[in-house]
């Protein structure tokens, strides 16, 4: 019965979807695309933060690696596929993870929140001040000095084929909702899956999940590198819809949004994180146009959701319209011991 009502719940979804692009305007399709990216990052970072138990502020440098190692690929190498433009910006972010993970695990708690940032600043300052793209010589040097640390992405051929202007907008919504189904349905078997139970079992006490036999610092290093993979994924996309990249989606105060984002939603809940990524792009636009100040508006509301709702705006619906004692959706949470599918 709750298979066919989430198979039946999908369906809509996707029916939905397919409809949306021929029923909304332009600039809030864009504003929905750049949201399904953003949901990508906060799965990924949740991984780490809900589902590991530890905290990074540094997944802003995998966020804008994976978009700009395909920028550097179009502009270098002049490879316009947009296909590999994600791949690259993937394997990109996901060695940059593998290493700055196995720095970062080695270290507990807040010591490992500290190292996760100070990895991010050095990534930014190797963008901001040039030295990144003088790798390439004198056309690196160029790029650098005529768009401040910033890469053009045009429209990208998919499948061998460009989109035209007109299209671009919807092509683009479409590959954002392919890759949230993607990311989110290869997340979700994670975490559910006795890998994710290990990694729950860290969070709770990584002292006594030593003790029976998990190997606590690889686990968390899996996790790193998964985590950071799919950021990865998350900033090619972003690029793409935006095309362009800039040194700020490396910075710190980036990662601080996913964070954000993930507990505004709720990063107890599978579709937590995701929620509160298109709620964060929905108030700051709302902000935006009726007080002009984006920062003050969301940092009250965060105040509001710590206070008044710790399990995030999922957490929230699921008290008000579940009732007590019912029982909690699949999705909602993780798998408890002994469920793995």
């Amino acid at each position: 019965m709750i298979g066919s009502r989430r198979a039946l719940g999908l369906g809509t979804l996707g029916v939905v979807a397919i409809l949306l692009p021929a029923l909304v305007p332009t600039y809030y399709l864009i504003l929905l695309s750049s949201a399904l990216a953003l949901a990508i990052a906060c799965l990924a970072l949740n991984l780490l933060l809900g589902t590991t138990g530890l905290v990074s502020f540094g997944h802003a440098a995998y966020f804008g690696l994976g978009a700009y190692a395909g920028g550097f690929l179009y502009t270098l190498c002049d490879v316009d596929a947009l296909e590999v433009y994600l791949l690259a910006g993937m394997a990109a972010a996901g060695t940059a993870a593998a290493v700055g993970g196995a720095l970062c695990v080695r270290a507990t708690r807040v010591h490992f929140t500290i190292l996760t940032l100070a990895v991010a600043q050095i990534v930014h300052s190797l963008f901001i001040a040039g030295i990144v793209f003088r790798a390439a010589g004198g056309v690196g040097r160029g790029l650098f000095l005529l768009g401040g640390g910033g890469l053009y992405v045009p429209r990208l051929a998919i499948g061998g084929h460009v989109p035209s202007p007109e299209a671009f907008p919807t092509v683009m919504f479409y590959v954002a909702a392919a890759a949230l189904a993607l990311s989110a349905s290869l997340l979700r078997r994670v975490t559910r899956s006795p890998f994710g139970l290990a990694l729950r079992a860290i969070r709770g006490n990584p002292t006594r999940a030593a003790l029976v036999g998990i190997p606590v610092r690889r686990y968390q290093w899996y996790a790193f590198v998964i985590s950071g993979t799919f950021t990865g994924l998350a900033g090619g996309v972003t690029g793409l819809i935006d095309r362009q990249v800039t040194p700020e989606q490396l910075h710190w105060l980036f990662s601080a949004k996913l964070v954000l984002a993930a507990v505004l939603g709720g990063a107890g809940y599978f579709w937590g994180p995701a929620v509160g990524a298109g709620a964060l792009i929905a108030l700051r636009e709302t902000a935006l146009r009726v007080t002009g100040y984006s920062g003050m508006v969301l940092g009250a509301l965060l105040i509001l959701v710590t206070a008044l709702a710790p399990g995030g705006i999922v957490g929230l619906a699921a008290r008000l319209f579940r009732g007590p004692g019912a029982e909690e959706s699949s999705w909602d949470r993780p798998a408890p011991p002994g469920e793995h599918g």
